[in-house]
């Protein structure tokens, strides 16, 4: 009986199939350190990078003012800029005196082309991106949408010097127009009445305490204007 018993059991042990190792999800990549850097672009000026999740190459770009810096701004929206994948500030390239300041020269085609050797330095590509623009950057940013919708689809637009017009966004997805509360405000306003009187979904805010060229509060502030965006833009074609 003892032998009986013992056959059994060797059979069933042979019989018996290994057991599939367990799968084991890899881990998501590590999030870099929340800070803006420097980033060499070749055959241009460097551009700064917040980077998205996992050290992403941006889903953003931002284009500062007549004679500014983009360092500065893309510091004071770092977090948000991580939380909605990321920015690159991309530097004027007409300088403004001998110091580190700079405007952007006006051809759009020059801007686009620039936005995407800088893009194409981190391994990212220049499509359906959201292009925050503050003064000339607002100005310019509306060209970029209007000549490629596809590819600068969404827009926050900050203290423009021109009224931002339904005729030149009727392409886009969404945009947010922003004035300071101590700017001039009308133009943001009203542009904003434009695209949504178009049907183009849209929306003003205000910075609060924000002269023109300041960005206080804009961690909250961009923040809620890019939640306001994925929310609320219209869908890919």
């Amino acid at each position: 009986m003892l032998a009986a018993g013992c056959g059994k059991e060797e059979r069933a042990l042979a019989e018996e199939r290994p057991a599939e190792p367990a799968a084991v999800a890899a881990p998501e990549p590590a999030d870099p350190p929340l800070v803006a850097t420097e980033m060499a672009v070749p055959g241009d000026l460097p551009a700064f990078v917040v980077t998205g999740r996992g050290g992403a190459c941006p889903r953003m770009v931002f284009l500062h003012g007549m004679c500014g810096h983009g360092l500065g701004y893309v510091q004071a929206m770092q977090g948000a800029a991580r939380e909605h994948g990321g920015v690159l500030g991309l530097q004027g390239d007409v300088p403004c005196g001998d110091g580190p300041f700079s405007k952007y020269s006006p051809d759009p085609e020059e801007q686009e082309r620039r936005i995407r050797s800088a893009l194409a330095a981190c391994g990212g590509e220049a499509e359906d991106l959201v292009v925050i623009g503050y003064s000339q950057g607002a100005y310019i940013a509306e060209r970029l949408a209007e000549r490629w919708p596809e590819r600068y689809s969404r827009l926050v637009l900050i203290g423009a010097p021109t009224t931002p017009t339904a005729a030149r966004l009727r392409g886009i997805r969404g945009a947010v127009m922003i004035s300071g509360e101590l700017d001039a405000k009308y133009r943001m306003k009203e542009g904003a009445g434009g695209l949504m009187a178009a049907r183009i979904p849209a929306i003003y805010r205000e910075m609060p305490g924000a002269r023109h060229g300041e960005m206080p509060e804009a961690e909250r502030v961009m923040d809620e204007a890019l939640d306001w965006l994925d929310a609320n833009a219209r869908p890919l074609p």
